[in-house]
C-alpha cells in the first residue's frame, strides 16, 4: 500500500516553520491569518498528491487481479512516490511566502500654534538680501512682541501605505525576512516636505516609510537569521536592515500584524545592524524569557557615504551608532514584561535628508572655530529642495524602557515607563541652529548640561460584544527633557510618543471581513507643555514662555488629529 499524505502532517510542518524566535518572526500578532492562508495552499497540494497516488494504486490493483504484480509497474510507482515526496518537501520549504498590508487613512488636523507676528517675520526676512547681519541687529525691531495665536488646519489629508512582507526558512537553521513598503500622500509624489520646524519635516532614512512620502517602493527591512544552540541554550544571530518600526506595545491600538523588535516607546526608527539573541526559558525556568543584544548604525559619515565632507581628511564628524539590549523578562499568551536599554554614541545634530527650507543661511567665523558672529540669509522663493547633513557630534544619549502588558477577563491593558539621559559634549556647526540658539543636545547657546527626561504610556481596551470590535483608550506624557528616537511612528500629525506634554487617544477597531479588512476610527488630542518635541536640538521652552523669536517657525500648542483607516491584510 502506497502512503497517502495527510493535511494534519503538513499543517504540523507549517506550524514548525512559523515557530521562529527573535528577529526571524519580527513580531507574532496576526500570525494565525497567515497560517490559514498557507494551510489552504497545502490542502490543494495534498488533494492533488492523493488523487495521483490513488490512480496509481488502482493500476497496481488491476495488475494484481490480472494474475500478478508487474515489477515494472511497481518500480514506476515507487519512483513516483519518491518524486512526489520531494515535490511536497520543496513546496513546503523551498519558497518565499508573501503577505500584503494595504492601509488607506484619512486624517483631519486641527492645530493651534504660536507664531512670530507676520510684521516682525517680514522685517527679519527683509534682512535676507545677501548682506551679513548679527543677532544684535535684530534689536532694530525694538522689544520683542509676544507670539501670535495661529490656526493651521488641514481638514482632509489622505495617505495609502502598502507593505509587502516576505519570509522563508529553507532549512531549520536559517531564515529570511524582508519587507518592501511605500507610504504615499494623495496628490503628492515629491517625497520632500516644507520645513515646519519639526524633526519629521526632513525626509530621512529612518522615517521615509512612515509619515507620508512619494509612491516609491523602498526597502523597509531585510535580514537573515541563523539558529543554533550553545549547550542547551538556543540562540540566533541576525544581520541586515532591522525590523525597527511599530514594536510593542504599538500593536495595542493599531491592530498591527507584524511589529518590530525594539520597544516603540524608546525606538521607532529605521536603522541597519545586527542582533544576537538567546532563548532562556528552559535554562531559567521562566516562561518566555529571552535576551537579545543589538547594534546598529544610525548615520554613516565617512568615505563612501553621501556627505559633502566624507572624502576629507579634515572631517571630524563620527558615525552615530546604537547598542543595547531587549530583554523578555516574562511572556505567555496573555502577559509580557519587557525591558529595553539603548545607548546612542556620538549623537549628531541631524541626519542626512531632504527638505524644502524657507531660507538658506550661511555664517562667518572670524576665528575659524565654528562659532559664527554674523550671518547671511537668502529666501528660498523658488521652493528649492535642500539636502541636509550633520555638521557635528553633540553628545551621547541613554534610553531605558520597561513594559508590562496583560489582560483580565478580555480587558487588555499596559503600562510602559521610559527614561532618557542626555550628556552633551559638542555644539552644532550649522549656521541656522546657531542663529536660532538651538545648537546643543537639549541645551541652547552652547550650554552643556546633562538632561534627564521621563515618559509614561498607558492603555486599556475591551471587546464590544454588539459589533465584535474593540474600543480602547491610550494616554502618554513626556517631561521637559524627554527624548526618544520615535520619529518613524506612522502618524502624519507627528510622533505622539515624542510629545513633551500629554496625548489622549480614543480608538475603535472593527473587523469588516473577518480579520482581513479592518475599519479603525480614532481621535488624538495633543497638549504640548514644551517646544521641540522629538528634537535633540535646543533647550525645550515652556509653551507659555515662548518669545516671538522662538516661534520664527510656528510651535504647536494643542492639536486634534481625527482619523479613519481601512486596512486590508492578507
Amino acid at each position: 500500500m502506497l502512503k497517502h499524505y495527510g493535511l494534519a502532517g503538513l499543517t504540523t510542518l507549517l506550524l514548525s516553520l512559523h515557530g521562529l524566535p527573535g528577529d526571524a518572526v519580527a513580531g507574532t500578532p496576526g500570525s494565525n491569518q497567515e497560517l490559514v492562508q498557507e494551510i489552504e495552499m497545502l490542502k490543494a497540494i495534498v488533494l492533488d498528491l492523493n488523487e495521483r497516488l490513488g490512480n496509481a494504486e488502482e493500476m497496481l490493483q488491476l495488475s494484481l487481479e490480472q494474475g500478478g504484480q508487474d515489477q515494472e509497474v511497481q518500480d514506476a510507482l515507487e519512483e513516483l512516490d519518491q518524486r512526489l515526496s520531494s515535490t511536497e518537501e520543496h513546496s513546503a520549504l523551498d519558497r518565499v511566502t508573501l503577505s500584503v498590508d494595504l492601509e488607506t487613512r484619512l486624517n483631519s488636523l486641527q492645530i493651534d500654534a504660536k507664531g512670530m507676528p507676520l510684521a516682525m517675520q517680514a522685517g527679519i526676512m527683509s534682512l535676507a538680501n545677501g548682506n551679513p547681519f548679527t543677532k544684535a541687529d535684530l534689536g532694530a525691531f525694538g522689544p520683542l512682541p509676544p507670539p501670535e495665536d495661529q490656526d493651521i488646519d488641514n481638514n482632509t489629508i489622505f495617505t495609502s501605505r502598502i507593505r509587502i512582507d516576505m519570509r522563508a526558512k529553507p532549512v531549520d537553521s536559517l531564515a529570511f525576512v524582508a519587507r518592501l513598503s511605500a507610504n504615499k500622500v494623495f496628490g503628492d509624489s515629491s517625497g520632500v516636505k516644507w520645513y515646519n520646524g519639526g524633526p519629521n519635516a526632513v525626509t530621512m532614512d529612518g522615517n521615509i516609510h512612515s509619515t507620508g512620502s512619494d509612491s516609491a517602493i523602498r526597502l523597509e527591512r531585510a535580514f537573515f537569521t541563523y539558529f543554533d544552540t550553545i549547550g542547551e541554550i538556543p540562540y540566533h544571530f541576525s544581520v541586515g536592515r532591522r525590523p525597527a518600526l511599530d514594536g510593542a506595545p504599538a500593536e495595542f491600538s493599531n491592530a498591527n500584524t507584524i511589529g518590530g523588535s525594539p520597544l516603540a516607546h524608546g525606538i521607532n526608527w529605521q536603522f541597519d545592524g545586527v542582533s544576537l539573541g538567546f532563548d532562556l526559558a528552559e535554562a531559567t525556568g521562566i516562561e518566555g524569557s529571552a535576551f537579545k543584544f543589538c547594534w546598529g548604525n544610525g548615520f554613516e559619515s565617512g568615505a563612501g557615504s553621501g556627505n559633502s565632507y566624507s572624502f576629507s581628511s579634515s572631517s571630524d564628524v563620527n558615525d552615530m551608532q546604537f547598542a543595547g539590549w531587549i530583554a523578555n523578562l516574562y511572556e505567555d499568551d496573555k502577559t509580557k514584561i519587557l525591558n529595553m536599554y539603548a545607548h546612542a554614541f556620538d549623537v549628531t545634530d541631524g541626519f542626512t535628508g531632504l527638505v524644502v527650507m524657507p531660507f538658506t543661511m550661511t555664517g562667518s567665523s572670524p576665528d575659524a572655530n565654528g562659532r559664527y558672529t554674523s550671518f547671511t540669509m537668502d529666501p528660498n522663493t523658488g521652493g528649492y529642495i535642500s539636502r541636509t547633513e550633520p555638521t557635528a557630534n553633540i553628545g551621547d544619549l541613554d534610553i531605558v524602557t520597561l513594559l508590562g502588558q496583560t489582560e483580565y477577563k478580555d480587558v487588555g491593558f499596559f503600562l510602559d515607563l521610559a527614561l532618557s539621559h542626555a550628556r552633551p559634549s559638542g555644539i552644532s556647526m550649522s549656521p541656522m541652529l546657531q542663529f536660532m540658539g538651538t545648537d546643543s543636545l537639549l541645551n541652547s547657546n552652547g550650554e552643556q548640561s546633562d538632561r534627564t527626561g521621563y515618559s509614561i504610556w498607558a492603555g486599556v481596551k475591551t471587546p464590544v460584544a454588539l459589533t465584535g470590535g474593540i474600543i480602547g483608550f491610550e494616554y502618554n506624557w513626556g517631561s521637559q527633557y524627554w527624548l526618544g528616537f520615535t520619529g518613524g511612528e506612522d502618524n502624519i500629525a507627528g510622533s505622539k510618543l515624542a510629545t513633551r506634554g500629554s496625548v489622549y487617544e480614543l480608538f475603535f477597531n472593527q473587523p469588516l471581513v473577518e480579520n482581513k479588512l479592518m475599519l479603525s476610527l480614532g481621535a488624538q488630542y495633543y497638549d504640548y507643555d514644551y517646544s521641540g518635541s522629538g528634537s535633540p536640538m535646543g533647550e525645550p521652552v515652556k509653551i507659555s514662555e515662548l518669545t516671538s523669536f522662538d516661534t520664527f517657525m510656528p510651535v504647536v500648542d494643542t492639536m486634534w488629529n481625527y482619523y479613519v483607516t481601512l486596512a486590508y491584510r492578507w
